[in-house]
């Protein structure tokens, strides 16, 4: 999964170079950023599926990539809010 992601990020980013410096850096983003948003969102989530979800993780990774993930949740806090909501009403379910 992490490995799809990377590639997710990479073209998100217009990343077309492969270094080892550049792919342990996305990786360390990206193993992060899973456990972040999955706090953030309160549910573990498959990124890898396209919807809001993936959106909202890849422009959390493209914060955290340029330094400012200090304004992410400023930026994105109704779109945390709606996932956060969901996946509430989805475990309820369970």
């Amino acid at each position: 999964m992490i490995e799809e992601l990377i590639e997710i990020l990479k073209n998100e980013l217009f990343i077309t170079w492969d270094d080892e410096t550049t792919n342990m850096r996305l990786q360390r983003i990206v193993s992060s950023a899973i456990h972040t948003m999955n706090y953030k969102i309160g549910s573990d989530i498959d990124y890898t599926i396209d919807g809001m979800a993936q959106n909202l993780f890849v422009n959390y990774c493209v914060y955290v990539y340029n330094g400012c993930a200090n304004e992410f949740d400023n930026n994105y806090f109704n779109e945390i809010m709606q996932l956060r909501q969901l996946y509430e009403v989805l475990g309820y379910d369970e």
